[in-house]
């Protein structure tokens, strides 16, 4: 640990100030305060003495302590401390010493009590060394009086009594000052520590600020008890809502559809969130303080964190464009399919009934044949791209051969440092070689798919198994994990595009929802079959049979 120096205290008349130009510095009125309860003391003591006893007044000690003590007084008053150095104010409580000795010579040290003022006052704020001067001063004093006025037994025994009480009020003020600057001390490192670590949080705070209010996304952070904790700026904006009052209404109206019925303000996803409700990807309409339409996406995440309370963040993506462009996307095969396909329909027909003339020359026909042919491959061409834009995923069939055995292998190498992150065991059972009628590299995009999904929703310590068996007229190759699996009332529609199952949804692991489906229209376009059996939170299989090389050869 590093060495640590006692540093007197701000308000001690020994601390080093600069003076301060609105007042008196804290060593000058250290010094006033201290010096100033004794001279009142004094006063005090004059006027009772002036009215018990005012034949002391002849003697001359007792009057020139009473002087000493004053002019000390005034003194220290009129004298800028500040300017001189530290140690220069021991001169005062020195002065007293002697002062009050004055007053005690030779009167039973009726007065003495006084020196505890300035032996305090050395104890607490000067070194250790001129405490003990101090009391080798009271001392001196006593033994002086004790030679001078005689001393019996019983005024020696007052001597010791009150030297010995001096010393220990000197040794327990001495003590306390110590241990008081000590505290003092270890609170100022405190204090700097809490400073810096609150201007870090404060700086961290207001970074994440600035990220959060430079998203496109708004975010709404809840409490448990639906109290606004954050807002940032997009999702302000977007509802038209005063952010230092949250909870009042804003210029913003929610639809549960386009032009539909305004949703009830219990069904809101603000206030459902601010039930603690969960929920993902909910689409409402708003409708803004300006007249425009956004069509929103609301969704909303638990937050838990060891030294926060729990809370509720909702999102909300403004899919307004993702709409247009779907619109749009689908006026296009609109027209696609109207402006193209009656014309090549109309091409079609009159080149049948022309080919059906029995007059017809050979060339003729064979030109009228050549019409008709691209008519159909072109009917077939606005097909493909009608039903791709619909999401149905074909391609044309190839009669290729494979090794599945080869291309799984393959798959598996580039997944397996994704498997060892997870912490996910892959294992294989596959023959050397399992030859397959179909597309190599679609059958490659189709295994891919299914072992990404096997990996991302199983969860650390899990497994993926893969086995293969080569039949007379097919090959069949089973995928099986042990993840988070699928409700039999969602299996029907794993396969639909963007469709995630609600266990892949609650997952930290993102999705498109676009996997299975792409798996099974290439395993059909291959000639193949696939079957999906799954089970909540025990696991998944997929089995994919595919045409072999060698029944395709009998066939």
């Amino acid at each position: 640990m590093a060495a640590v120096r006692s540093v007197p205290p701000a308000s001690s008349p020994v601390a080093s100030e600069s003076d301060d130009a609105s007042g008196p510095s804290s060593r000058t009125r250290s010094v006033w305060l201290l010096q100033l309860v004794l001279g009142a003391s004094v006063v005090i003591t004059v006027l009772l003495v002036q009215a018990l006893e005012p034949s002391l007044f002849a003697v001359w000690t007792f009057s020139t302590g009473v002087g000493v003590v004053i002019a000390l007084t005034a003194v220290a008053i009129m004298v800028p401390w500040h300017r001189l150095p530290r140690n220069a104010v021991a001169l005062i409580p020195f002065g007293d010493i002697v002062g009050i000795g004055l007053l005690s010579f030779g009167t039973d040290l009726r007065f003495g009590f006084f020196w505890v003022f300035p032996i305090t006052w050395i104890a607490t704020h000067f070194v250790l060394s001129m405490m003990i001067a101090s009391l080798a001063a009271v001392g001196v004093i006593i033994v002086a009086d004790a030679s001078v006025n005689g001393a019996g037994p019983a005024t020696a025994l007052r001597l010791i009594v009150v030297l010995l009480s001096l010393t220990f009020i000197a040794i327990t003020a001495y003590l306390s000052s110590r241990q008081t600057r000590a505290f003092k001390q270890l609170l100022r490192r405190q204090a700097s520590r809490l400073q810096g670590t609150l201007q870090r949080v404060t700086g961290q705070e207001r970074r994440v600020s600035q990220m959060l209010n430079g998203l496109d996304t708004g975010i709404a952070r809840l409490s448990v008890d639906g109290e606004v904790l954050a807002l940032n700026d997009t999702y302000v904006n977007l509802y038209g809502i005063e952010r230092d009052e949250p909870s009042r209404p804003g210029g913003a109206v929610e639809y549960a559809t386009l032009r539909g019925e305004p949703l009830p303000d219990s069904e809101r996803p603000f206030a459902r969130a601010a039930r603690g409700e969960q929920f993902e990807d909910e689409r409402v309409w708003l409708f803004d303080a300006q007249g425009d339409w956004h069509a929103l996406s609301a969704s909303t995440r638990r937050l838990v964190s060891s030294d926060e309370p729990e809370s509720t963040l909702l999102i909300v993506h403004d899919v307004t464009a993702l709409i247009e462009a779907e619109r749009a996307r689908e006026r296009l095969a609109a027209t696609v399919s109207h402006e193209l396909r009656n014309p090549l329909t109309a091409i079609i027909g009159h080149a049948d009934l022309a080919l059906d003339a029995p007059d017809l020359t050979p060339k003729v026909r064979e030109q009228l044949e050549v019409i008709a042919g691209a008519g159909e491959r072109m009917q077939t061409l606005i097909s493909e791209i009608l039903a791709n834009s619909r999401g149905v995923f074909r391609e044309e069939k190839s009669a290729a051969t494979a090794d599945a055995s080869r291309i799984i292998a393959s798959s598996l190498e580039s997944f397996r440092p994704a498997a060892a992150a997870r912490r996910v065991s892959v294992t294989d059972d596959l023959p050397l070689s399992a030859e397959v009628v179909g597309d190599g590299f679609r059958l490659r995009q189709a295994f891919d798919n299914i072992l990404s999904n096997a990996i991302k929703y199983t969860p650390g310590g899990g497994s993926v198994h893969i086995t293969g068996h080569v039949f007379d007229d097919h090959v069949e190759l089973t995928f099986a994990d042990t993840g988070i699996g699928i409700h039999p009332d969602e299996l029907p529609r794993i396969f639909d595009p963007y469709f995630r199952a609600r266990a892949a949804r609650e997952s930290p692991t993102p999705g498109t929802g676009l996997g299975m489906g792409i798996v099974r229209s290439i395993v059909e376009e291959q000639g193949g079959s696939l079957e999906l059996e799954s089970e909540v939170g025990t696991g998944t299989t997929v089995t994919v049979r595919l045409p072999s090389r060698s029944g395709a050869t009998e066939a």
